[in-house]
């Protein structure tokens, strides 16, 4: 006697789960990973259950995706955030015509660029105006900052031409510039001096900047 049945056996495919090549960013920046695989079910090893995820931290990811057919794979991805250069110019500064400022970007080995153009790690102004760079480091991330130079004006000191008078006359030195201080080289420090001796008289005028210019000026007495 005999008897006899059949079976269909059905193999389903695994899911193709590809979530690429170890990536790299910048602190600040996030990188999305995509499991693919519409519809399927989805489990990372952040405990997220979606077809994407983004992530800012650095660390291994891995992901099992299951598809319809209860069939799984999995994959996994080394994700680098790099942190960004720290830039600092400092606070806003201040100097006197004729003077300049340095400005310096630090984290030296690493390329500048600069508002004015150049790129090295430090530059020189003696303009007013504000002054920014951009810093970018070995690993492609950048950072900025400004900062706002003033350059302020030196007052214009001018005691005149040498002048001359006779024994018993004084002739009176004016070193303009009012609200300002001064410092003769007599030890006077007011706008005006008088003397009646002959002599080279000189003045150190300082503005509310804390700029200052000089002048001197020879005065003869004659008897």
């Amino acid at each position: 006697c005999s008897a006899s049945d059949d079976v269909n056996v059905t193999v389903h495919a695994n899911p193709i789960v590809d979530l690429g090549a170890d990536q790299q960013t910048c602190a600040g920046s996030s990188i999305t990973l995509d499991a693919g695989n519409a519809g399927a079910t989805y489990l990372w090893s952040t405990g997220e259950t979606t077809q994407t995820i983004s992530t800012s931290i650095s660390g291994n990811y891995s992901v099992v995706v299951t598809n319809t057919n209860g069939c799984s794979a999995s994959d996994d991805v080394n994700v680098t955030v790099h942190a960004n250069p720290i830039v600092d110019l400092g606070a806003d500064q201040q100097t006197c015509a004729g003077s300049s400022i340095t400005l310096d970007a630090g984290n030296a080995g690493v390329t500048y660029l600069w508002s004015t153009g150049e790129t090295s790690q430090t530059i020189n102004v003696s303009t007013s105006g504000n002054y920014s760079v951009t810093v970018t480091n070995g690993n492609g991330c950048s950072a900025s900052d400004d900062v706002n130079v003033t350059v302020h004006a030196n007052p214009i000191v001018d005691l005149g031409a040498d002048q001359q008078t006779c024994a018993g006359s004084s002739i009176t030195l004016d070193a303009g510039n009012a609200g300002a201080t001064y410092l003769w080289s007599t030890g006077e420090t007011t706008q005006t001096i008088s003397t009646s001796i002959s002599g080279n008289y000189s003045v150190v005028v300082t503005n509310t900047n804390g700029c200052s210019a000089s002048d001197d000026v020879n005065v003869t007495v004659h008897a």
